[in-house]
């Protein structure tokens, strides 16, 4: 199980961001119940599976070399036993070398392997192969409705601790629904979540939230706990989980949520409504920034005012009504929709009230924060400089899982909500000055560099490109804020392959622009393109 930290959302991987932590800490916390359950509901758990996962990670800090292998325990249950499907979280297998199941009172491990994985909703299907695993009958379980506000829950998993061998089961009540961020991402791609108050602690990450044993319903699958208050956890609701479930029935894949395009603030100013012209018994939020990228920026202008989304009213905060007194953000909506469904708006433009639509895409973020289906750890290195893509993975590695948003600069905090211009955009860093004579006086770190030799560039391959087809007698690096690195090209080139065994680093550059590199017909004749000498 991973934290989730209210007030630094970045503290662990896989947790949710909400958007008001005094309240969800404000909650009021019933006593943790462990229970046992009667011989009839013995079915439904024969379904919980422990995972056992042994992990070797990328480093974003050192892109060269990977992290330590470490192992890993956490939950998992079979939902569909004619498919072989099982679920667990993704955050429980990801960078996964090998992965192996448990059924309860077995002691032997079965080998499984990922069929489907979303990071963005932290989950994970995965699949056992050995037919002699599938032998013994599994209860047939069903996913409810999203729970009630008070419905009783029982989670079910394998935390750590004393008995961490046995399962348990932990009783807590539904507190709340929200829309929630899943992860260390931090993207503007909110899900909804559902907050209980039981003790979900690590090792329970992908256990069953049963709404009732007896049937075998499940309201959803645990996968976070709040740091800074006592017995509250948090699931992803069935509602979540079967979209992930249809992505893969209809594409083999899970393609993820979509966005809805902008960036909004709240309409309640009454001076902001009347320079928008919004009429006064309508209710909204102003857009002031839309995805260049997507089709909504060919139907919204920064300006408009979203008064409806597919008919349902906004509120002035931004929520829609969910169930009863209950309200949710209005993405609600889109995030229950599929890439290419179409998406229904109605906003107030110069004083007009208009109806438009448009295409629903994923948004692809200029600071990407999904390892492995955003960005890769990627690296250049020339005369000791070392230039990476800006990325939330590099943050957490270079400044640290729980403190990045404290100690990186502000500047590059800033860039994380902004949208690319271009499909292949990057922000290049120079991210640290590995020491040599060729370099000295060089101090820069973790600045962004905009141009080679006065040619702005677009990401690191293009960065790349430009250091090794340069034929000037000197490379210059423009840095931001009108700062310049100047290196005589011919040093460069022979002083770099000694920096690169000084440090044990065997080639210069990541393999994706190694392959760009060679795509390209670039050879060691040209200025660079190297590699430490064997």
């Amino acid at each position: 199980m991973v934290d989730f930290e209210p007030d630094e959302p970045d503290a662990k991987r896989a947790r949710i961001d909400l958007e008001d932590a005094s309240e969800a800490a404000a909650q009021p916390l019933r006593e943790r119940t462990i229970v046992a359950p009667p011989p009839s509901t013995s079915k439904a758990l024969k379904s919980v599976l422990k995972v056992f996962t042994t992990k070797t990670e990328n480093n974003y800090a050192l892109p060269w070399q990977m992290r330590p292998q470490r192992s890993s325990t956490g939950s998992a249950f079979v939902s569909d036993s004619k498919k072989r499907f099982i679920l667990t979280n993704s955050h429980v297998v990801t960078n996964a070398t090998t992965i192996q199941v448990r059924r309860p009172g077995n002691p032997r491990k079965w080998r499984a392997r990922i069929l489907c994985e979303g990071r963005l909703c932290d989950l994970a299907l995965l699949t056992v192969d050995e037919d002699e695993f599938w032998a013994d009958a599994f209860m047939v379980l069903q996913f409810d409705d999203v729970p009630q506000l008070q419905d009783s829950i029982l989670v079910a998993g394998y935390p750590l601790g004393s008995g961490s061998e046995s399962l348990s089961i932990t009783k807590g009540i539904v507190s709340r629904v929200v829309m929630a961020r899943y992860s260390t991402a931090q993207t503007s791609n909110k899900l909804l979540g559902v907050q209980i108050d039981a003790a979900i602690n690590f090792g329970n990450s992908g256990g069953p939230a049963f709404t009732s044993l007896q049937e075998g319903k499940i309201g959803g699958i645990a996968f976070s706990k709040l740091t800074s208050g006592d017995n509250i956890g948090y699931i992803i609701p069935s509602q979540v989980v079967t979209h992930f479930l249809t992505q893969f029935e209809m594409h083999g894949e899970y393609r993820g949520c979509c966005s809805e395009g902008f960036r909004w603030q709240e309409g309640e100013n009454a001076h902001l409504r009347s320079y928008l012209k919004v009429p006064a018994d309508r209710s909204g939020i102003h857009i002031f920034k839309v995805d260049p990228l997507l089709p909504a920026a060919n139907v919204l202008q920064e300006g408009d005012f979203l008064m409806e989304v597919d008919g349902v009213p906004v509120a002035d905060d931004g929520t829609i009504q969910f169930r009863n007194e209950e309200r949710v953000e209005f993405s609600h909506i889109i995030r229950s929709k599929y890439v290419g469904d179409e998406l229904k708006v109605q906003v107030v433009r110069s004083g007009k009230v208009l109806e438009l639509a448009y295409t629903l895409q994923q948004s692809r973020p200029l600071v990407p924060a999904l390892h492995g289906v955003e960005c890769v750890p990627s690296y250049f290195i020339v005369a000791g400089l070392v230039f990476v893509p800006l990325s939330i993975p590099f943050l957490e590695h270079a400044y640290g899982t729980s403190a990045w948003r404290k100690l990186a600069p502000p500047y590059l905090l800033a860039l994380i909500p902004e949208y690319c211009s271009k499909a292949d955009e990057q922000v290049v860093l120079l991210f640290q000055v590995l020491a040599a004579e060729i370099n000295f006086g060089y101090r820069f770190s973790n600045i962004r560099c905009v141009s080679v030799n006065g040619t702005d560039i677009n990401n690191l391959a293009h960065l790349a490109k430009l250091v090794d087809g340069s034929r000037e007698e000197y490379l210059h690096f423009g840095l931001e804020g009108g700062c310049m690195l100047s290196l005589e090209a011919s040093a460069a080139k022979r002083e770099s392959p000694k920096i690169l065994e000084t440090h044990a680093i065997a080639m210069d550059r990541s393999p994706e622009l190694r392959q760009s590199a060679d795509s390209a017909h670039i050879s060691t004749s040209q200025p660079f393109n190297t590699s430490a000498p064997h």
